[in-house]
């Protein structure tokens, strides 16, 4: 199987790369310039026609979003132990459901902390103050989820990962990540999970390759 993981160091793709690092298959990475728009260009919606990072070249057909990214790796490379698996069909899903509130109710709320303006031509803080009310109200159910434990009990998941990355970078836009310590001891377990620890380094050499400075690991 021919990969190529388009990304950004920093973005959400950097949860992507994880999981390609966990699964130890083969990959290509190409950077993709969001400092300078190159998301937009024609070139690169050739790609993606949505613009946006993470994107998974598979044998020359494109993936698209992170949700279904991670659910196409753990198909394909069981083995990595990506996700959970039950008999039942509901506890199966379950992973999925994670996924997607990931995906599509954390981050919205997390882009509100870190990129308000993008969500109005008004005054921005009315939206950071909204994105930070509605991350408060997740951030009580993920403490309650990995408080002395990973997300699924004994053995770290890739929700773990992306749960780290979106507080991680809701903690960079002004989050009190502080008052919520169970949180903290989680991202510090996080941090040192070898997979993550490799995609960190390929995103550094990414970053080293275009001069890319003020990049948070």
């Amino acid at each position: 199987m021919d990969l190529t993981l388009y990304f950004f160091p920093g973005a959400c793709s950097r949860v992507t790369m994880t999981a390609l690092e966990a699964t130890g298959v083969t990959y290509r990475d190409r950077l993709v310039n969001v400092r300078t728009d190159e998301q937009k260009t024609p070139d690169y919606r050739r790609v993606n026609p949505k613009g946006k990072v993470p994107a998974l070249a598979i044998d020359g057909r494109i993936m698209t979003e992170n949700a279904a990214i991670l659910v196409f790796l753990d198909r394909q490379f069981p083995q990595a132990g990506l996700l959970p698996h039950s008999t039942d069909p509901v506890t199966d899903i379950a992973p999925l459901t994670d996924l997607l509130w990931c995906s599509s109710t954390l981050h919205p709320a997390m882009r509100q902390i870190r990129a308000p303006d993008k969500y109005t031509a008004g005054d921005p803080a009315d939206v950071m103050a909204d994105g930070m009310r509605k991350f408060a109200v997740e951030c009580t159910l993920i403490a309650e989820g990995v408080d002395g434990r990973w997300w699924y009990g004994d053995r770290w998941s890739i929700i773990d990962v992306y749960l780290f990355w979106l507080c991680n970078v809701a903690g960079k836009g002004g989050f009190p990540l502080s008052d919520y310590p169970a949180i903290v001891d989680h991202a510090a377990r996080v941090r040192r999970l070898a997979p993550l620890q490799r995609a960190l380094e390929r995103e550094r050499a990414g970053a080293k390759r275009l001069a890319l400075t003020g990049i948070q690991y």
